[in-house]
């Protein structure tokens, strides 16, 4: 009898597998800052909530996510420090970047982050959430998915758990997912609802999870703003039949 192993055990697996030794476990903070920077007669009001590792000198492991979260969370590239520090250097950024033009009338932004750890086995899951107001017609959010394992601090992606040939079925079981559930026949019918239908693919903005896997997709990546933020889960057995 074959036995199916679910996506979740087997990215656990690869992680048992880099070390022998039992991973350190995460102690689990949030760093918190709330601050209005203004330049020019504009300001914008600055919320972050960053899920920390407080322990992360206690294994090269968790060293490496702690730097590599804290890279995405503060949108800093190459950058070697602590939230803190990363806070500071992000808030320079954002006054150099979008408070520099004189307005005719003064305007406050809005910058909000937070994000959210979770760890089930040898996975550590980080799920980081934007919401901003820098000008325009309305603000912008998203949803960024990140999963590591907790023995070498290595950051999963498609190509770890898929084939070429299989990711190309996983954008095939996401299309018929939205045309099921948008009660889509085709794509036109896709591209009536609001979807860009050429864009519809794999993500690497998932999740992984006992059950399955979760994509996530944020405004405009395969549809308009309208259809907000799009989330497609598989089952471990639906993966399972890409697989043959």
């Amino acid at each position: 009898m074959k036995i199916r192993i679910s996506l979740f055990l087997a990215a656990a697996l690869l992680a048992v597998g880099s070390c022998t030794k039992r991973p350190v476990r995460p102690d689990l903070g949030t760093t918190a800052i709330d601050t209005l920077i203004s330049n020019n007669g504009l300001a914008c009001k600055v919320e972050y909530r960053f899920a920390t590792i407080r322990n992360a000198a206690a294994s090269p492991a968790l060293e490496a996510i702690e730097q590599t979260n804290i890279g995405y969370f503060f949108l800093l590239e190459g950058f070697s420090g602590t939230p803190e520090e990363a806070a500071q250097a992000s808030l320079r950024e954002i006054a150099a970047e979008y408070l520099q033009d004189i307005p005719e009338q003064s305007h406050t932004y809005e910058y909000s982050i937070d994000s959210e750890i979770s760890v089930t086995d040898t996975l550590l899951t980080c799920v980081i959430n934007r919401w901003s107001y820098l000008g325009g017609a309305h603000g912008m959010y998203g949803t960024e998915c990140h999963t590591y394992s907790l023995a070498d601090g290595y950051e999963y992606e498609l190509a770890d758990l898929f084939s070429e040939e299989e990711q190309q079925n996983l954008a095939a079981a996401i299309h018929a997912k939205l045309c099921e559930e948008y009660e889509a026949a085709d794509d036109e019918a896709l591209s009536e609802a609001g979807f860009f239908p050429e864009y519809i693919a794999a993500t690497e903005n998932f999740i992984l999870t006992p059950e399955g896997m979760t994509f996530h997709f944020n405004p405009y990546e395969i549809g308009c703003y309208a259809l907000g933020s799009i989330e497609v889960s598989l089952t471990n057995e639906e993966i399972g039949q890409l697989r043959k």
